[in-house]
């Protein structure tokens, strides 16, 4: 070996393998102090770039659960003002039974009205409420100036329900019925033209049955609805109220689903009962005072050109009410008029039985009933005294329509054209149908295609996830007084002063029931939902977390075994370069 002093390779060997050990104990260093096996893109490249976006991703998550807890805080404002409401409104519903009991003066029920004004204005109070400076019930989830979208609304508010029940407390039978054989309708709005407001048709099976039962809306008429009317008035001329041509079609629809072969009934039987119902002594008194025997005998021809196409409404709403006169006024003539028929079917031996049903025996059968109708007639001084005095129906009685339940029939208080079917004070009750399909007193009705409301800056969302548009939406409903229909648009308040009054007030209160219920319902449904993204955030959160620990996080006795290994490595390679350097020191010994 050749002894040299300008190149100790020994030592410089030695130099190398000390620096070596030297970045080795200087990243032992740092991953034992930070804790991480990764501080840094030159630690571990893609392992850096992995775990950096799932910190991105665990910030977001952390963020989430916060907007979470944010949006159940909101929720639990919103829940506050409908749950108070809700106890003014049982409230305000037991003092409206009070109200409708005739141990009660007028005086009395003024003195109960002046609580209901106040109770009122608490509710447009409680719906004032906010959240951070927001205005929860905002009325976003009913918005919509649509014509269709408002009828829909108001069918699923209340104009089915109004009808449904008007039935019900006419003839006793509902698509509730067992007797009932077809329990869904399609709503579809049509261009007929015609004399067609609005019409229920269907098919009838050999059976007997009814089938595909459709509810047909002619927009010929009602494209100029006035959406601020709950009643469903139209610019359009000869339309009258939607809500009592409605009345009048849900007869038919639950006649139909309950009596077996309706469609056989005699035409006049079939429109004359769904007159009834709601009443024409307002709308077709000009007709009614015409009614002669030319008439009755021309009364199946409905469908043919005016004026016989009025006929059988006439002819068999007079003849609805004879019957009824000739019952004895004891409230149940239409139901064991009905009854009869669906028990029977709609045959002539049914009809026959239904009329000595429905007239205690007075008539055997139908031809009975019609003779001694035609013969009252004739030997009446006019047609009007003969309404009146043979049929209760009086035309100068302009505060009643003549309908089933009103004062005429023998069997409620007076009920003019705005009264005859209930509706609350405000159009802004209304609201969409939580569903394609929603069920109203038995009977499923499948929406069909109407245009949807406009959302898109309407509601709140909440942002419950990482990627833009991971949020849910909520809308609420309006619940201020008007809304529920508790108060007019030109703020008249629903009133007690009267027996009548107060029993209106009583399915008023119960509709606005209904809706803050559905708000209420609502609101909770939400959330529990939140609930439940509150626990999934916070359990993505921590998957997320390990994952990245995983990929990130130094395992501390492995890293304490490499420190401690190049602590040692580092030490010797320092000995050892200094023997290398002590080895060069042998050449003096030559130079002595």
């Amino acid at each position: 070996m050749a002894m040299i002093i300008k190149n100790n390779e020994s030592a410089t060997s030695a130099l190398n393998t000390l620096k070596k050990n030297s970045d080795s104990l200087a990243k032992d260093l740092k991953k034992v102090s930070s804790g991480m096996k990764i501080n840094g893109a030159a630690d571990d490249a893609s392992g850096y770039s992995i775990s950096e976006r799932m910190r991105v991703q665990l910030r977001g998550l952390e963020q989430d659960n916060a907007n979470a807890q944010n949006a159940t805080s909101l929720l639990k404002t919103a829940d506050g003002a409908i749950r108070s409401s809700l106890d003014i409104l049982k409230t305000m519903k037991e003092k409206a039974i009070n109200a409708a009991n005739d141990t009660n003066t007028d005086i009395d029920r003024a003195t109960i009205q002046k609580e209901l004004d106040q109770s009122i204005d608490q509710l447009n109070d409680n719906a004032d409420v906010t959240f951070n400076g927001k205005r929860l019930f905002d009325g976003s989830a009913d918005t919509g100036h649509d014509v269709k979208q408002t009828i829909v609304k108001a069918l699923n508010s209340e104009w089915i329900d109004s009808s449904l029940q008007l039935v019900k407390d006419t003839y006793g039978i509902s698509f509730q019925d067992d007797t009932a054989t077809q329990r869904d309708m399609k709503l579809k709005f049509v261009n007929t033209g015609g004399n067609d407001l609005a019409s229920v048709s269907w098919m009838q099976d050999s059976d007997g049955h009814a089938q595909d039962l459709t509810l047909n809306v002619n927009m010929d008429y009602y494209a100029k609805l006035d959406q601020t009317d709950p009643n469903g008035s139209t610019a359009s001329a000869g339309a009258g109220f939607l809500d009592r041509t409605l009345a009048h079609e849900f007869t038919h629809a639950v006649m139909a689903s309950n009596i077996k072969g309706m469609g056989n009934l005699p035409v006049y039987i079939v429109e004359g009962a769904a007159e009834y119902t709601h009443g024409i002594d307002d709308e077709r008194a000009s007709t009614l005072l015409k009614l002669d025997a030319s008439m009755i005998a021309d009364r199946n021809t409905k469908g043919t050109q005016s004026p016989k196409d009025e006929y059988a409404y006439v002819v068999g709403y007079a003849f609805m009410h004879y019957l009824n006169a000739k019952g004895g006024h004891d409230g149940m003539a239409m139901k064991r008029l009905m009854s009869t028929l669906v028990s029977r079917g709609g045959t002539q031996a049914g009809l026959d039985a239904a009329v000595a049903a429905a007239t205690k025996g007075t008539f055997a059968t139908e031809n009975d009933a019609m003779t001694a109708f035609q013969k009252d007639l004739a030997a009446a001084k006019d047609t009007k005294s003969f309404l009146r005095d043979s049929c209760d129906i009086d035309l100068d009685n302009l505060e009643d329509t003549g309908s089933a339940t009103g004062s005429k029939s023998w069997n409620g208080e007076e009920a003019d054209d705005k009264e005859v079917v209930l509706e609350g004070q405000s159009t802004s009750y209304w609201w969409y149908p939580s569903a394609r399909k929603t069920t109203i007193e038995g009977l499923t009705m499948d929406w069909g295609d109407y245009p949807p409301p406009d959302l898109t800056n309407a509601g709140f969302r909440f942002q419950i996830g990482t990627k833009a548009n991971q949020n849910i939406f909520a809308a609420f409903s309006d619940i201020h007084a008007n809304a529920l229909g508790v108060r007019s648009d030109e703020g008249k308040n629903v009133s007690v002063a009267t027996r009548a009054d107060a029993k209106r007030a009583i399915t008023i209160f119960d509709r606005s029931i209904r809706k803050a219920l559905d708000q209420a319902t609502t609101i909770g449904a939400l959330a529990s939902r939140m609930s439940y993204t509150q626990s999934n955030l916070t359990t993505a959160a921590e998957n997320v977390q390990s994952s990245e620990s995983t990929i990130r996080d130094a395992d501390m006795a492995k890293e304490m075994t490499n420190y401690t290994k190049d602590n040692v490595l580092m030490q010797a390679a320092q000995s050892m370069l200094a023997q290398a350097n002590q080895s060069s020191s042998g050449v003096l010994s030559l130079l002595q």
